[in-house]
Parts: structure tokens; C-alpha cells; sequence
């Protein structure tokens, strides 16, 4: 036989059969018979714990994870080292003060008094190398007298733009970030130069005061500076500053954006007006196209700083009143655009005496009386594709037949002719100036004899008209008056005009302006006809 076991703590033998998959519950301790059923559960427990039933055995080596000190095999022990790590580990937080903080006139800075709560209640963490869980201040190079003044003085953080001593500033009565010329005001917490970290405040003088220093970022974006005392005197604000916590004492809300600033997008803080501060100069460059939607009967005004409406644009859609007005507060309306296309036309003045320009296509109308003019020293021309024409309202109830008026010209032949009858490119004044220096009137003579007796007040013309005469008489139609530019003479006798037959003189217009009617008959005696003798003036 084998060897005998004369110990009893040495004659337990292992098991026979090794699982490491028993199920769970307390059938694993109320079902086990033996020593090896026991041993099975726990090995199974094991393998669970391990998590190595996919890939391995109960038995198997633990795998090696990358943690905290690089590649480790993660026992009891290290997850102990790691967890406390973990639960120690050094976080910061904004913690939002309430209390409203005035800023004194012609200062840039705020000394804060623990007395008005408005200084941080937990101890000083000084400096950015501090680990001390309490309020995250930098250490001012001053103390006493010294201490009431703006510094830079820093806490270092990630980048030159995020201290660890930076605070978010609130105006306290509207919840809005302040601005100052386009960029939002910060401040730094600074405390006098004795405080140490564990350090309660205080409100005494060369103690263990602390202030807030107010920033902004430069025009470089890249550093803070000293926001303008304009910018910030006189104002009430709140504040979150920067407290540093171990992750097991972490605030339940520490992680929420702005340290517990609420996001006033439905109230206050959410404007058209932050958005624009907020923007400042920078252009808004999009890469897809943008729509302003009106909703209907809606406007939508931009003002001056005086309230006044500069441009308003109305939806009228469902009406068809849509519009789009530039006020009269508008000073200059100028517009540079290299074509300016109205579609329908334009009107001018249509609130007092309206001037249309291609309302009526092609045609420049007016209410009342239309005077083209320029300055004293500007020309001022009229240029046309086709004639230049000139016409009124009497032209209508005239025999004159061509609805476009008096033209300029009708061919080119007319300003040659005119060129070369002044003797040169004159200015119509010029010309008509000339014309009436070489006498003004033209003079033409007709002789005319009797070839047919004529009858008192009947038609006396030449050959072409009524024939009673051998010539033609001049047309006087061209004569200014026909009294006073008409001479008629009978037998070399000077005749007397009249305007008609009821002026009973000797002589008046025929029916048409080649003929002449009289008072009395004309003979044509064979041998001692009448002779009739015209001299007609005209003018030039």
C-alpha cells in the first residue's frame, strides 16, 4: 500500500477533478458535499472575480493593464494604491459668490471685505504650484497701503489667457459678461503677500486681505491685461472664483458650466445685444448661405443710439405691402454700388410733388413743374439716339401734325447747312444773334397781272390756285403777321389790309396764304389789265 499520512493537516489531497465554471447563488454552499465541491465553487468565484473565464483560467497570471504607473498587473494592493490616487487627486472648481460687489469710481480693482461676505469663506491656496484645497489665489507683491492697487499677479494654468486665480465676473443686475471694447472683463483673485496657504481672510489692513484685480484679454487675444478704469468703475458685480477640492469632496455640481452662473438664455444673459458685444469687430464669415426670416406683419428696425428708426423692413406678404423704408433720421443715403437697377422705375418726392423716372417705361414725368438744372459751373446736355423734339400741351389743339413736336434737326444736311451759314459751330444764341444783325427779315416780290376778272371778295391767286392772275403770289405763311409783313399794291397803289371782309378795307387773306381776297372787282381790260405787286418780308 502507499505511504500513510500520520499528520492530519497534510492528508487532505487535492482534488480530483478542477471546475472553475460552477454557477452562482447559494446553491454553491448548500450543495456541496465535499471539500473538492467547495474548493470547485470557490475556484469559479475566483475565475469571475478575475474576469479570465473568456480567455483564460482561474489560475492564470493577472493581465497586465496600462494604469496610473504605466504597464501593471492590477492586484488587490495596487487597486488600493490606484483608487486612493484616485479619491486624492486635486480638482478645481468655480464657486459662484452671490454677494453684489460695488467697484469704487476710478478704480480697476475691488479690495473684498470678509465682514459683507464678499470674500471667499474657505482658507487661501496660494500660489499655482499650491496643492491646499481651499480658495485659489495668487500672492500680491504687496501688503498694507501698498495692496490697494491693480497687479497682473498670476496663479499659472494651461495657457497665459487661464490662470488658476481667474474669476468669472457677472454684472449683478442684469446676470450679462461685461465688456469692455468688444472683450469680456475677467479678474484675477490676488491676496496680500503674508497670506499662506491654509490661511483664513480677513478685513485687516497688512494681513490677509484679498482682491480682485479686473482683466480682459489683449487685442492679440494671446496675454490678459488691465481692463480701462472706465470700463469697470461704478459697476456691481458677482463672481465665481477658482477652489481647488480632492475628487472624494468634489461638489456634486463642481463640473457644471461657469461655476454655478445660470444660463439665462430665455431671460437676460442670451441677447442680440451680448451677441453683438461679444462679437466685436471680428466678421462673421460663413460657409452656408444665412436667411432672416420675418414672420408675417412682423418689422424688423435698426436704430441709432437715439432710438431713432434708420432702416425698417415690413413684411407684408399675405397684402402685398411688404417695404422696405430708409427713415428721415437717415443723414446720407449713399449708395456706391458700380449699377443701380430699379426694376419698375423710380418716384421721388411722392409724399409732396412726385417726380416718376420710368414708372411709364422711357418717360420722366412730374405733379407739378420740372426744372432740369445744374450747378453754375457743370453743362448741362440733352443727347438723343434719334431726333431731338420739342413739344407742349398746345400742340394738340394746333394744325401742327407731328406728334413728336418741333424736331431739332431731321437730317444731317441741317448741320452742315447750319455750320456753314453762320460760318462756324455757333451757339443757337449766336446764330440768332447773327441773323438778326444782317437785317432780320428776308424781302420777296411778286408782279402779277390780271388775266380774268375777279369779283369782289372772291379768291384772286396765281396759276396754281385759283388762276385769275399770271403768277403766283409768295406764301406768307412764314410772315409773322400778314398786316404788318405783307405790302400788296394795285396799279402801283399802296392797298390797305383787313383782317376780313366785315374790316371793309381794301384787301384781306384768301383762303389759303397764296391768295388775297378785295373789297372791289379786278379787271382784265384787254390791252389795260389791273397789275397787283407783292412785296413780302419774312423773317430769316
Amino acid at each position: 500500500m502507499g505511504r500513510t499520512w500520520i499528520r492530519q493537516d497534510a492528508q487532505i489531497r487535492r482534488s480530483v477533478n478542477f471546475v472553475d465554471n460552477n454557477g452562482t447563488g447559494t446553491g454553491m454552499q448548500t450543495s456541496a458535499v465535499s471539500a473538492e465541491d467547495d474548493l470547485n465553487n470557490l475556484r469559479s468565484q475566483v475565475n469571475r472575480i478575475l474576469d479570465v473565464s473568456i480567455a483564460g483560467k482561474w489560475y492564470d497570471d493577472i493581465a497586465t493593464k496600462t494604469g496610473l504607473d504605466g504597464n501593471v498587473k492590477r492586484g488587490i494592493k495596487q487597486l488600493q494604491d490606484h483608487l486612493d490616487q484616485l479619491e486624492t487627486r486635486r480638482v478645481l472648481c468655480r464657486t459662484t459668490l452671490l454677494t453684489d460687489i460695488a467697484v469704487g469710481a476710478g478704480v480697476n480693482y475691488k479690495i473684498l471685505s470678509v465682514a459683507t461676505s464678499q470674500a471667499p469663506t474657505q482658507a487661501a491656496a496660494v500660489g499655482g504650484s499650491s496643492t491646499y484645497m481651499g480658495a485659489v489665489v495668487a500672492a500680491s507683491a504687496f501688503s498694507g497701503a501698498g495692496f490697494s492697487a491693480h497687479e497682473l499677479v498670476e496663479c499659472g494654468g494651461q495657457t497665459a489667457i487661464n490662470p488658476k486665480n481667474l474669476c468669472i465676473v457677472r454684472d449683478s443686475t442684469t446676470g450679462q459678461i461685461i465688456q469692455s471694447s468688444g472683450r469680456d472683463v475677467f479678474a484675477l483673485l490676488q491676496s496680500e503677500s503674508g497670506v499662506a496657504d491654509g490661511d483664513a481672510f480677513n478685513d485687516t489692513s497688512g494681513g490677509k486681505r484679498v482682491k480682485l484685480s479686473f482683466v480682459r484679454q489683449n487685442s492679440a487675444l494671446d496675454d490678459l491685461e488691465a481692463v480701462p478704469t472706465a470700463d469697470i468703475e461704478n459697476k456691481t458685480v458677482n463672481y465665481a472664483y477658482v477652489h481647488r477640492h480632492s475628487f472624494d469632496t468634489v461638489l456634486e455640481d463642481c463640473f457644471l458650466p461657469f461655476g454655478g452662473f445660470v444660463d439665462q438664455s430665455a431671460s437676460v444673459d442670451v441677447t442680440r445685444q451680448r451677441a453683438y458685444d461679444n462679437q466685436g469687430t471680428t466678421p462673421v464669415e460663413l460657409s452656408t448661405n444665412a436667411d432672416l426670416d420675418l414672420a408675417a406683419t412682423k418689422e424688423w428696425t435698426v436704430r441709432d443710439a437715439t432710438d431713432a428708426d434708420l432702416l425698417r423692413v415690413i413684411e407684408g406678404s399675405t397684402g402685398g405691402t411688404t417695404k422696405v423704408q430708409i427713415h428721415a433720421d437717415v443723414d446720407t443715403f449713399d449708395v456706391d454700388a458700380a449699377a443701380n437697377d430699379f426694376a419698375e422705375g423710380v418716384k421721388v418726392d411722392s409724399a409732396g410733388n412726385p417726380i416718376n423716372l420710368g414708372v411709364t417705361p422711357g418717360q420722366i414725368d412730374s405733379a407739378v413743374a420740372l426744372t432740369i438744372k445744374t450747378t453754375a459751373a457743370v453743362d448741362l446736355g440733352l443727347e438723343s439716339g434719334g431726333e431731338l423734339n420739342l413739344t407742349d400741351k398746345y400742340r394738340a389743339g394746333s394744325s401742327w401734325a407731328q406728334a413728336e413736336g418741333v424736331p431739332l434737326a431731321e437730317s444731317s444736311a441741317e448741320w452742315s447747312a447750319y455750320e456753314t451759314a453762320f460760318g462756324g459751330e455757333k451757339s443757337l444764341l449766336a446764330a440768332i444773334t447773327a441773323a438778326m444783325s444782317s437785317g432780320g427779315l428776308s424781302r420777296s416780290k411778286v408782279v402779277a397781272v390780271v388775266t380774268t376778272a375777279a369779283a369782289a371778295n372772291a379768291n384772286v391767286g396765281g396759276p396754281a390756285t385759283a388762276n385769275n392772275v399770271d403768277a403766283d403770289f409768295a406764301n406768307y405763311t412764314d410772315a409773322t403777321n400778314m398786316v404788318l409783313y405783307n405790302d400788296l399794291y394795285l396799279n402801283g397803289q399802296l392797298l390797305r389790309p383787313g383782317s376780313g371782309a366785315g374790316a371793309n378795307h381794301d384787301y384781306y387773306e384768301g383762303s389759303t396764304a397764296v391768295q388775297f381776297k378785295f373789297e372791289f372787282g379786278l379787271e382784265a381790260s384787254p390791252g389795260n389789265p389791273d397789275v397787283l405787286t407783292q412785296i413780302l418780308w419774312v423773317n430769316n
